[in-house]
């Protein structure tokens, strides 16, 4: 559920309809509250919606957020993302060689 979850709120994200999308992200975030995998995928599409409404130190929040949750687990496949939606929200902040190292 927490999937489709955050499946459907990035969709909204991409149309522009951010206040479903981020109520579909709270959703997301009651329902990973046991799942550190899912709670770490919400964490970074929570970090896409404040990236979207120009809040980068929000975004960067979840992100790390998200990374240290990542950092404790086996399966790393979405870390890429991470590093990579990092890299892009620390350029924007004009902290171009903390994103060159999450590149």
């Amino acid at each position: 559920m927490c999937t489709v979850s955050n499946l459907h709120s990035l969709n909204l994200l991409r149309e522009n309809k951010l206040a479903e999308a981020l109520a579909w992200l709270r959703k997301s975030e009651e329902l990973s509250e046991n799942n550190a995998r899912c709670q770490a995928i919400t964490f970074n599409n929570l970090a896409c919606y404040y990236k979207q409404i120009g809040q980068p130190r929000c975004a960067l929040i979840y992100l790390e957020k998200s990374l240290d949750l990542e950092n404790q687990m086996d399966d790393l496949s979405f870390k890429a993302d991470t590093h990579l939606n990092t890299c892009a929200v620390l350029s924007q902040m004009g902290r171009h060689d903390l994103a060159m190292h999450h590149a």
